[in-house]
């Protein structure tokens, strides 16, 4: 079996560590959850699940259609009137950054119920996405959820919650392999965290069997 504990020790700490109303880890916990490894490290992590979702253009899209390149994910509601949009805002940062590459970006809705196609199809223009290269992901709660567990992360909901606070996740830019592993967690929320993953992922797309 492959070692990964330092991985799972890590990464269950992500998990358990849900704020409510959509709020980004605090700045203590940060340093323990988004293993930040530098671009060039060895680390490699769990492999993202398979999954059958769609897109912002309705089209089918699975786990297989987006291995190949580097791949840097996030998930976030358009509704979301916390941290989302400035993790949306940098994801854009990071097409910026790698436009010149094969790497491949993907948002996954935490709120597939009222993130309908049409819904991200708006939220992706508002975000100047190349569909090309940034697909926005909805479908079945279950397939949102495995997608999750298999990063060891996970999402609550709150009923009672006002809108755009109703969903707390994580706010990480999670950077995977073509193969689909793990190969670090960043800050979404900052500048710091776009240069480092997008840096991360440029690597790994020039160092496929690294």
């Amino acid at each position: 079996m492959r070692k990964r504990t330092g991985f799972l020790a890590a990464a269950l700490v992500v998990a358990a560590l849900v704020s409510s109303g959509c709020q980004g880890e605090t700045e203590a916990q940060a340093p323990v959850t988004k293993l930040d490894v530098a671009a060039d490290a060895a680390f490699r992590g769990e492999q993202l699940a398979a999954f059958a979702l769609v897109d912002q253009a309705g089209k089918p899209v699975t786990r297989e259609e987006l291995l190949g390149h580097a791949l840097v994910l996030d998930f976030v509601f358009t509704t979301c009137t916390g941290p989302c949009p400035r993790v949306s805002a940098n994801m854009a940062k990071v097409q910026e950054a790698v436009k010149a590459t094969k790497v491949k970006l993907a948002t996954f809705t935490v709120d597939p119920e009222t993130d309908t196609p049409e819904v991200l199809t708006k939220y992706a223009a508002e975000h100047g996405a190349d569909s090309e290269r940034w697909r926005f992901l909805t479908g079945p709660e279950e397939q949102i959820d495995g997608v999750l567990r298999s990063l060891w992360l996970a999402r609550a909901k709150s009923a009672g919650a006002a809108l755009g606070m109703q969903v707390t996740h994580s706010t990480r830019l999670i950077v995977l392999d073509a193969k689909g592993f793990v190969r670090g967690m960043y800050d979404g929320e900052s500048d710091a965290g776009v240069e480092a993953a997008a840096a991360r992922a440029k690597w790994l797309e020039r160092n496929p069997g690294r």
